[in-house]
């Protein structure tokens, strides 16, 4: 039993991240429509600058924190620009395609400034486990945890509490009635890409200081891509749920079949769990069926 609470816990706190992650998907689905190839990319590129402005440039914890938040927000404002602004109007395969060249763009720029080496962060998370009872807990996972939960309570917020939000909620129901009310939808789109890269940033932060940073944190993105999908693409709580839903059950799993199975199981069981609930709801766990008139 403490087997099973330790396994369940500790992908509740996987989890979080994953829902964190997954978030900056549908935000960007939501008010665009475009499904983003590169999140996972923004995320790795903001460890590692994380990473330099910490050790390499020695600044202290928070200013080096608000830094790389700074820098990926800076990041999406010009991906959006450059990039994805152009493709407005554009065949929805040519606009996933540019993310496809993003994310090959970034991983580019890190191989060539990084190396894709891995690097460790200053230690500012206790490492010492916690005992309860028969559970051993990582003080760095539950940290992860809180912070992860918090920064989607302050998502939360930020859409049903702020003039801005709003906005981008107005711009995600309905484009064209948005701006006939004077909402900039140009901007929302700016928005929207600076936040999630912004989401991306803080996983990454909080993924690095857990398992250092590394090119493999990309992969991320694409784990994150069964959560995106089981919640729905244009539901945010559904990511959420289903990013902790996620975390439980691959943990648990790699846990109990993976001494069965030779292990690997982790990498591929939220693939597994994304056939399964989509056999049976293609839409996702609280996407909404759309109906359109032909």
């Amino acid at each position: 039993m403490d087997f099973f609470l330790q396994l369940m816990l500790t992908g509740l706190m996987v989890g979080a991240i994953y829902s964190l992650v997954a978030v900056g998907f549908v935000l960007i689905y939501k008010a665009s429509g475009i499904f983003n190839l590169a999140q996972g990319e923004l995320l790795m590129i903001a460890a590692y600058m994380c990473w330099a402005f910490l050790v390499q440039a020695h600044l202290p914890l928070w200013l080096g924190l608000l830094l790389t938040l700074g820098a990926a927000a800076l990041l999406g404002l010009v991906i959006e620009r450059l990039a994805l602004r152009p493709m407005i109007g554009q065949p929805l395969f040519a606009i996933v395609m540019i993310t496809i060249a993003l994310s090959i763009i970034l991983k580019g720029i890190v191989t060539g400034i990084w190396r894709g080496s891995q690097y460790y962060f200053p230690e500012f998370l206790p490492a010492a486990p916690m005992h309860l009872g028969g559970v051993i807990l990582s003080q760095q996972h539950l940290y992860c945890f809180v912070a992860a939960i918090l920064a989607v309570v302050a998502l939360t917020f930020y859409f049903n509490r702020t003039k801005s939000g709003l906005a981008m909620r107005a711009v995600a129901e309905d484009h064209q009635v948005a701006q006939s009310t004077g909402v900039s939808v140009k901007m929302v789109f700016a928005m929207t890409w600076a936040i999630a890269a912004i989401v991306s940033a803080i996983g990454g932060i909080l993924l690095g200081s857990i398992n250092g940073v590394n090119f493999n944190l990309s992969v991320l993105g694409l784990k994150a891509l069964p959560v995106v999908l089981l919640g729905g693409l244009d539901s945010i709580l559904g990511a959420i749920i289903a990013g902790l839903g996620v975390g439980v059950l691959e943990n648990v799993a790699a846990g109990y079949l993976d001494p069965l199975v030779g292990g690997g199981l982790q990498d591929v069981f939220p693939f597994i769990i994304l056939l399964v609930v989509l056999l049976v709801k293609p839409y996702g766990l609280l996407g909404l069926r759309k109906i359109e008139r032909v």
